[in-house]
């Protein structure tokens, strides 16, 4: 299991994809005519061997724009997507343990169940499959979400999400929920932080009453210096050692290779 792709709600779609090409260099790789089934349009972005999805709600009914509402801001983080070997039996574990499924797709060469914010603490989280790739660990491939020329998108200097930082008023409550829902132990030494087979997830206070959310991502690059200098002369917001972006800090991280 791996971090395979985050979505990002915002109420412009343009200026968050704008800010990501301005720090990171990302490019648009495709855009679903299938989102507009859920009330939204959408722009997807390869950031090394992961993902960035960007959506905007174009339906007053879309549960995006309710989500947007609710955080009360311009973007958020909206949802996170687990690439998994075998995502129906992830799925049958999970909802085993009470979690409620809110969406399904089942073809022959893709694979994926949604499941409900409530049952992971407040965040939308889904397990994927790509059944046309053996090794859901590897780099480049088919991932159906990003259309079929994706890697033609391809940023030169990124090269992969290594985390996913939530936040939540019970952050150690959130990091067992999840451990027990996604099947991975929490690190003996840091039990607020869930390593998963590629990639990992934090979990930090967002202070009292707080909702869940995704607070940042750890963005792999050949050159975190030069990301931050060119987010920080365009103007984008610094903070936390990173750049907001959609509501999220990216945090640019060296290379570990």
């Amino acid at each position: 299991m791996r971090v395979r792709q985050v979505a990002l709600v915002a109420g412009d779609l343009d200026r968050v994809t704008d800010g990501l090409n301005t720090a990171f260099g990302l490019k648009v790789a495709y855009n679903d005519p299938g989102v507009g089934h859920y009330g939204l349009k959408n722009a997807v972005l390869p950031a090394g061997a992961a993902f960035i999805e960007v959506v905007e709600p174009v339906r007053d009914d879309a549960s995006a724009g309710r989500y947007l509402k609710r955080r009360g801001g311009e973007a958020a983080g909206y949802m996170v997507i687990l690439q998994c070997a075998d995502a129906p039996a992830e799925q049958a574990r999970a909802e085993a343990l009470g979690v409620r499924v809110v969406d399904q797709i089942d073809r022959p060469y893709y694979y994926c169940a949604h499941f409900h914010p409530a049952d992971f603490g407040g965040m939308l989280v889904s397990f994927d499959q790509q059944r046309t790739e053996t090794d859901p660990l590897k780099d480049g491939g088919d991932w159906m979400p990003a259309g079929p020329d994706w890697a033609k998108a391809q940023a030169d200097a990124v090269d992969d999400i290594t985390a996913v930082v939530m936040s939540a008023a019970d952050p150690l409550a959130l990091a067992r929920r999840w451990s027990e829902l996604i099947g991975r132990p929490l690190d003996p030494d840091d039990p607020l932080r869930l390593p998963l087979d590629r990639g990992e997830v934090r979990f930090v206070a967002g202070g009292e009453g707080a909702a869940t959310a995704i607070e940042g991502l750890d963005v792999a690059v050949t050159d975190p210096e030069a990301v931050l200098s060119k987010a920080k002369a365009a103007g984008l917001e610094m903070a936390n050692g990173g750049v907001r972006i959609g509501g999220v800090v990216m945090r640019p991280t060296a290379v570990a290779r």
